[in-house]
């Protein structure tokens, strides 16, 4: 019995000048395909489906953290969202200000703190939260280290009673 082998492409090729690769010039470098990667895609490799041409592409960020102000800023609108009914006074007579309400994310220390304030869902820096203290204020805290809500009352779960 005669077993016959099956010619591979190098050995149909033998005899071939350019071994079906075209003219010499297409081997030598990125020219016959126009150039690397994008190149030329508003030229000779255009097409309706490259639409970012020449448009710097940033991915937008996935959490939306919202405005962040400072001391002098949220005393400055205040009034304002007195009247529109977004901060309102509490027993005690301190103005309580929720940051779900009025849009903030966080408190900057810029600034100096009007008196009797109550903040609340609210990040606040250091320095906010020393400057709010001193003005007779109080900071509730909502918020962990790694910026995520956690509820007040709760306690850490090695003192939980079970």
């Amino acid at each position: 019995m005669v077993v016959r082998k099956k010619k591979t492409t190098r050995s149909k090729q033998l005899g071939e000048r350019t071994h079906g690769h075209g003219d010499t010039k297409n081997r030598r470098g990125a020219g016959n395909r126009g150039g690397r990667g994008k190149a030329g895609s508003h030229k000779h490799k255009f097409s309706k489906y490259y639409t970012t041409f020449g448009i710097k592409v940033r991915q937008n960020p996935s959490i939306k953290k919202g405005k962040a102000l400072n001391i002098t800023q949220l005393s400055e609108n205040l009034p304002a969202w007195m009247k529109q009914g977004k901060v309102t006074q509490e027993n005690g007579g301190l103005w309580v200000v929720d940051g779900r309400k009025v849009g903030v994310y966080k408190i900057l220390g810029a600034g100096e703190a009007p008196k009797d304030l109550f903040i609340r869902h609210i990040k606040v820096s250091e320095k906010a939260r020393q400057k709010i203290e001193e003005a007779d204020g109080e900071v509730e805290e909502t918020f962990n280290a790694a910026g995520g809500e956690t509820k007040v009352n709760d306690p850490p779960a090695g003192e939980r009673d079970e």
